[in-house]
């Protein structure tokens, strides 16, 4: 992928609004190149290799403005786009709020986070097909009671994004991406159950080996065999590390500029009170080399930092885009998360699990079951049941219910054990909630 083409189509983008009557223009464009192998049952599925390429350019007349996109990167092409979307803009009603970040907010260097590793595209695909089925073959050899796959697959991305505005702005930056993906059946008379793991990194070399994530997923399947009902009741629920970050996720979208400035959030007016329990930090750091959501400078040009979003429970930030920092009155520090995590404590999951005598260990959960705007929280769940500091049986068909700001400031213990994700959270223990069941 050639990033001075690209750059070079980029400034193109910019002039060329200029040179069209527009006050002020941006344009982001991509291109991305990605091989997916995917198997069942030791048979290859799908060998799927495809070439991604867009732009998306914003015209800007006063207060006016309009977003155009297109795949096409003939300059031709792009010059009617613009002309199009200039015209289009001019017809659009004013917003005080539009614009682009200050200039002098914007990034001033590129920071190389080493997120392209130039291997990942060059792996064979017997290699990429093979990495598959030795983690299906290790699922699958796990149990007697696993004797089906939903699939296994590895797939790679390498990408090129660049970004410009007629602030004088333009950056641009390569990344890549390997993935490896199990899901498994496990069935014992008429139950079956089905669960999954995956490795994700910036090349193959940060994957788990393959057998590993095979066995995962089956343990996890199996563990869900023989699940039962339990009677309705309010107990201490832990929640494994991927269910974690998934409520770190839900949490975090709460905090997010347009939501507040929308008033649509169970955290407006919440900075610098308290949300959480006092051990709890919240981090977003797109600056960490390697990371699966580093990146050197925001999609509107806004430099790469590390904040911080909840200190000793108190929330600190909120994420602040240019057009929300408008709507609010404050300074933007980018509106999308990056490394987002909760910071690790020093108990073990098994620490935390025998500390409970009776309580669930949330391993799944379905449906959408969050409002942000008011915090309520109820989602289908399963997972195992605790007694004595044990697991004791797996249970499903149940409920868990709370209001976030109940569940984050009930936090009673964080494990050492985070999640490997770009939203990344470890065990936690919730001290109270109520699982509905018969």
């Amino acid at each position: 992928m050639n990033n001075k083409r690209i750059e070079n189509l980029a400034r193109f983008a910019i002039k060329e609004g200029l040179r069209q009557g527009a006050t002020d223009c941006e344009v982001t464009l991509y291109i991305a190149k990605s091989v997916e192998a995917a198997v069942r049952l030791g048979e290859v599925e799908k060998l799927q290799g495809a070439q991604y390429a867009g732009l998306s350019f914003t015209a800007y007349i006063g207060k006016r403005s309009v977003t155009t996109s297109s795949t096409d990167f003939r300059r031709d092409a792009l010059s009617q786009l613009i002309g199009d979307t200039i015209a289009m803009a001019k017809e659009t009603e004013p917003d005080e709020f539009a614009g682009l970040v200050d200039k002098e907010l914007l990034a001033q260097t590129i920071p190389d986070l080493d997120l392209f590793d130039p291997s990942a595209g060059k792996l064979s695909t017997s290699k990429k097909i093979a990495l598959a089925l030795k983690a299906e073959k290790a699922a699958l050899s796990f149990d007697k009671r696993i004797n089906n796959s939903d699939g296994a697959g590895f797939s790679d991305t390498a990408w090129v994004s660049v970004y410009a505005n007629s602030n004088d702005f333009l950056g641009s930056y390569q990344a890549s991406n390997c993935s490896l993906f199990v899901s498994i059946i496990a069935s014992a008379n008429d139950d079956k159950q089905s669960d999954w793991w995956y490795s994700s990194g910036r090349s193959l070399a940060d994957l788990e080996d393959a057998e590993s994530v095979g066995l995962i997923a089956a343990q996890r399947a199996v563990k869900r065999l023989g699940a039962r009902k339990i009677e309705t009741q309010v107990v201490p629920v832990v929640f494994e590390p991927r269910m974690s970050s998934r409520l770190l996720g839900q949490f975090c979208s709460a905090a997010r500029g347009n939501s507040i400035y929308r008033r649509s959030s169970f955290l407006v007016d919440r900075l610098d009170t308290l949300v959480a329990a006092p051990q709890l930090q919240i981090i977003d750091n797109a600056l960490i080399p390697r990371g699966s959501g580093s990146r050197p400078f925001d999609g509107e040009g806004l430099p790469a930092t590390e904040r911080t979003i909840v200190k000793d429970g108190v929330l600190k930030n909120y994420f602040i885009s240019g057009y929300a920092a408008r709507q609010l009155g404050v300074q933007p520090n980018s509106g999308a998360t990056s490394n987002l995590y909760i910071q690790p404590g020093v108990l073990s999951a098994d620490e935390i699990i025998g500390s409970i005598k009776s309580g669930l260990l949330l391993t799944d959960v379905s449906g959408p079951g969050f409002n942000p705007v008011t915090g309520d929280y109820s989602l289908g769940a399963s997972g195992i049941w605790i007694e004595n500091g044990e697991l004791a049986y797996p249970v499903q068909e149940i409920t868990i219910a709370s209001n976030m700001l109940d569940m984050f400031t009930n936090i009673e213990a964080i494990g050492n054990d985070p999640y490997k994700s770009s939203t990344s959270a470890p065990t936690l223990k919730i001290s109270s909630m109520t699982v509905a069941g018969k």
